[in-house]
């Protein structure tokens, strides 16, 4: 699927985010500025998709209306990888081949981002700029792979230890899922070494498969092992899943949850069975900052009065990155400069500190992963409350 923001500037009266660095640019070449972007709309990997994509066309709205980059209208070209690797790898020979992008906004997931990176120094030569991929180690697999999110270990790290001083939790059983990428990283890496630190015994790690629809087996197992707690690595529809299997086995005991499962989705299937769980998250929407009030004014009116998980304001804080360093490094739009106008785009990214942003400061660390705020969510009567006092 291929979502095309035509470049013709937004009748809109927008401001850009307060103490956004200024850079100026001559005009520059050509109709538009190109950017591609891998939503994932469909798939595992729905509602992250759906929050980023309208988060992405504010902010291009937003630039438009001020007059662009460089004096051109934004032009994003947006396609569909529907959570699959192998649809990231032919979108992203799309965008940089066909479509002739300056740099790509995505992919989300960490499965589609850990096929496309290791080609991206001998094949690509593009930037991709992820808004939620959170398994740890992946950037550095490429000088042109970046990610304006905070990796799982660093959102689960305080949520660990928050789950632990509540429940008082001393025996866990780890359940993750050994397909998908992230949840994979946490439940076989990043949970196990969080917990350990935490002298917490592991009774056992019990995996299952992302279409999986029957986790009996999984949760009797923990139940008869005498868990404490239940940490899950999984996306929100299967995390849901698992919680409602737990309620009706009647394990009474609290869920945590990584990147990819606290999103609101989470809470509209599980309903009740959500109550207490621990879920980490890259970006807080409560936050009383003016320009994070005002990002969820304009995109509960593109969501119909719905907010995103954090991929909607990591992904728009992605698109003023990228026109920063548009201006900043100079580029020309000029096709016979396309290949030196990337270069100069990554080279400017990688030198982003405390970039003023919705979710927070974004600052590249050496391997090219994000910053920014975080929080530590727990379900409380059906809503997601920002425990850290």
């Amino acid at each position: 699927m291929k979502l095309r923001i035509m470049p013709v500037a937004a009748c809109i009266a927008a401001t850009l985010l307060p103490g956004l660095p200024g850079a100026q640019s001559a005009k520059l070449e050509g109709r538009s500025v190109k950017i591609g972007c891998l939503v994932p709309l469909t798939g595992k990997g729905a509602e992250w998709g759906q929050g980023a994509k309208p988060a992405i066309d504010i902010a291009v709205e937003e630039i438009n209306a001020k007059g662009g980059i460089g004096g051109l209208p934004i032009e994003m070209i947006c396609y569909d990888d529907q959570t699959l690797e192998s649809e990231a790898l032919q979108q992203m020979s799309r965008l940089v081949d066909r479509d002739k992008v300056l740099a790509v906004i995505g992919p989300c997931f960490s499965g589609p981002f850990e096929t496309i990176a290791p080609q991206l120094d001998t094949r690509f030569k593009t930037v991709i700029d992820s808004y939620c991929s959170a398994k740890p180690g992946l950037s550095a697999m490429s000088k042109w792979a970046f990610r304006n999110t905070l990796t799982s270990d660093k959102q689960l790290t305080p949520v660990v230890k928050a789950w632990l001083d509540e429940y008082k939790i001393k025996k866990v059983v780890i359940i993750y899922d050994a397909e998908d990428a992230v949840s994979k990283g946490e439940g076989a890496a990043v949970l196990p070494k969080l917990l350990k630190e935490n002298n917490i015994e592991i009774l056992d790690s019990l995996t299952y498969r992302t279409k999986d629809t029957d986790y009996s087996a999984q949760v009797t197992k923990a139940k008869s092992l005498g868990a404490e707690g239940i940490a899950l690595g999984a996306c929100y529809q299967n995390a849901a899943a698992i919680a409602k299997e737990m309620q009706k086995q009647d394990l009474k005991v609290p869920i945590i949850g990584g990147a990819c499962a606290g999103a609101p989705g989470y809470i509209e299937i599980a309903g009740k069975a959500a109550e207490g769980t621990y879920m980490s998250t890259a970006a807080w929407l409560d936050d009383p900052r003016p320009e994070v009030q005002a990002f969820v004014k304009k995109i509960k009116a593109k969501m119909n009065g719905s907010l995103p998980p954090y991929s909607g304001p990591r992904s728009y804080d992605i698109v003023y990155s990228f026109k920063y360093c548009f201006e900043k490094a100079g580029i020309t739009n000029k096709s016979a400069d396309l290949d030196s106008d990337r270069d100069k785009i990554r080279e400017c990214l990688g030198t982003l500190k405390d970039f003023p942003g919705v979710a927070g400061p974004i600052t590249m660390d050496a391997v090219r992963d994000g910053t920014g705020i975080t929080a530590i969510l727990k379900v409380v009567n059906g809503k997601y409350v920002n425990v850290v006092k």
